[in-house]
């Protein structure tokens, strides 16, 4: 979806110009946010700017002020055209169809190396038994399924930030075209507020929640990313499909908070509260995500990171408790840091998940990435953030982090590092480490193979599409995949047949005819769903939208 990011370059042109400009008529602001209350949902409003504060005036000139933060977008024009001199790979073979397990054989991205040719054994508990050049002597082997899958075979990809459930939704674009400072500024825009609404005005309710968090996984499982984080309401509806880092990943005990509100809002209660929970003898809370410095000026969202780390001098703010507790913190977007904050996030063994195209097209700069790489021991993750701003799912984020890097010159985003950034530093940043993001044995059976072949397999990966992506199984379960693989392969009898941009393909959707918590729906009972909410059949006249051919369908074949 790159219509908001092509015109990034030539409206942050303008912006440049139209600061430059001088325009005295514009008020200063203070820096300040209004209190709010924060919030444990991740899905709650975004508190918006002071309302005193110009919410339409032009980013400021950095060079007019020389204690501004330095843009980081490097001359990136937001398109560079992806070219990684990858083909299609030979269709898969079945040898065998065994009855317990399933071995794939292929280009292997293990954890310190690519075996090529290798193998990987998914036994029937649904975990991995064997990673190596040949798995033929591991026990159970023999009896397994067997595939030639003549493709890459990786982890499947985490999706370290999302807010899956917005995914049906299509890229907001602003009219005119502009960019923003910081998050609280678009957040109160009455023309993204209008663009949400459909699902936002009833998005805690069953009938709007369910279908559109289906969908995102959806979308996410098609594109080989069988993790994701986002998944806000624990809503017994999402636990069924790809592992939701929040909740119902069947990985143990769900570890993980969440909040929306700006970290400028924590209380001194709530902060004690959150620092109980890292040090509970029964289940302890282990990561705590939070939106950080998404922006590069105004709304006090320059104070961030030093409000989190207790250094904020208001009261009632937790000075002198910082909520840098190792390694709880899962910091997401960080458009703005210093180095002496970057350091200090390291020592305490946070996370970062860096959401380059969403950056881009709300605020035409992105994190310092090349100074997050730097950094000896800072797990960087790679996200989409959403479908409003960002890209679709992983692969394309992962494309544009690639494009931006070759655009700036930043070396370290090779295409094996954006790699481990959605699987082996992914897993770190949602805390799952133990159990998923790597080939080895012990893990959980969470692999996809991706059907394209060239001199370097992890530019296969990222240079591959839906129409690619040849097999993904969770749990040893294949959940998608081509269509030659689904007898061998496929999760249940009710899979559908699916059309990846003309090539044929199986999803499982459907549990039973007969499963509780709306698992008995199909693709279609669940797109339906979502047309008539953005159309508006069967809700009442406020809620006709008649939009219903906004509908984000699940895989874009332009691209």
């Amino acid at each position: 979806m790159p219509r908001l990011r092509l015109v990034a370059g030539v409206v942050l042109a303008g912006l440049a110009l139209a600061a430059g400009c001088g325009d005295e008529d514009t008020p200063a602001d203070d820096g300040g946010r209004p209190e709010s209350d924060a919030d444990g949902g991740i899905e709650t409003d975004i508190p918006g700017p002071d309302a005193d504060a110009d919410a339409d005036a032009p980013g400021p000139d950095a060079d007019a002020d020389a204690d501004a933060p330095p843009e980081a977008d490097g001359g990136f024009d937001g398109y560079v055209a992806v070219h990684f001199g990858t083909s299609a790979a030979p269709p898969a073979e079945v040898l065998r169809v065994g009855t317990g397990g399933i071995v794939l054989r292929g280009v292997v991205l293990a954890p310190d190396r690519a075996i090529d040719p290798g193998e990987v054994y998914v036994a029937g508990d649904g975990n991995i038994a064997c990673v190596a050049a040949d798995c033929g002597g591991a026990p159970g082997a023999s009896s397994a399924t067997w595939v030639d899958t003549h493709g890459v075979i990786s982890p499947g990809l985490i999706d370290a930030h999302n807010h899956i459930a917005y995914n049906f939704l299509p890229e907001w674009v602003p009219d005119p075209p502009r960019l923003f400072r910081n998050r609280y500024e678009w957040a109160d825009d009455p023309q993204y507020e209008a663009h949400i609404l459909p699902y936002a005005a009833h998005r805690s309710a069953g009938t709007h929640y369910c279908p559109a968090a289906k969908w995102g996984e959806l979308r996410s499982l098609i594109h080989g990313t069988t993790t994701v984080q986002g998944q806000s309401y624990q809503q017994a509806c999402v636990n069924w499909g790809v592992r939701n880092a929040d909740h119902y990943h069947g990985l143990g005990y769900d570890h993980m908070r969440t909040t929306i509100a700006s970290v400028r809002d924590i209380t001194d209660a709530e902060a004690a509260d959150y620092v109980a929970s890292f040090s509970a003898p029964t289940n302890p809370t282990t990561r705590l995500a939070v939106h950080m410095t998404e922006g590069y000026d105004g709304d006090g969202v320059l104070e961030e990171f030093d409000s989190f780390a207790g250094r904020d001098p208001r009261p009632n703010r937790h000075a002198g408790t910082s909520l840098l507790i190792p390694p709880t913190s899962l910091l997401i977007h960080c458009l703005t840091m210093t180095p002496a904050q970057i350091e200090e996030a390291r020592a305490a063994r946070a996370s970062i998940v860096w959401s380059p195209s969403s950056n881009w097209g709300l605020y035409g700069r992105t994190a310092p990435i090349g100074e997050f790489l730097a950094t000896e021991g800072l797990t960087v993750a790679i996200a989409p953030d959403w479908t409003p701003s960002g890209e679709d799912e992983m692969l394309s984020e992962m494309r544009f982090g690639w494009a931006y890097g070759q655009a700036v010159g930043v070396e370290a985003l090779t295409p094996e590092r954006l790699w481990r950034m959605a699987t082996v530093e992914a897993a770190m940043a949602v805390g799952l480490e133990a159990r998923v993001g790597r080939l080895a044995v012990g893990y959980a059976g969470d692999v996809t193979v991706f059907g394209r072949r060239g001199p370097d397999p992890y530019a296969a990966v990222l240079d591959s599409r839906a129409a690619d992506v040849r097999l993904v199984l969770i749990g040893g379960r294949g959940l998608y995949g081509d269509a030659g693989l689904q007898a061998a392969t496929a999760w249940n009898p009710y899979c559908e047949p699916f059309d990846a941009c003309g090539v044929p393909k199986y999803v499982c959707v459907q549990e039973s005819p007969a499963a509780a918590d709306r698992r008995n729906e199909t693709l279609g009972d669940i797109r339906t769903q979502l047309y008539n909410i953005l159309e508006g059949i069967g809700y009442p006249p406020e809620e006709q939208y008649h939009r219903g051919d906004e509908l984000l369908e699940l895989v874009d074949c332009t691209r």
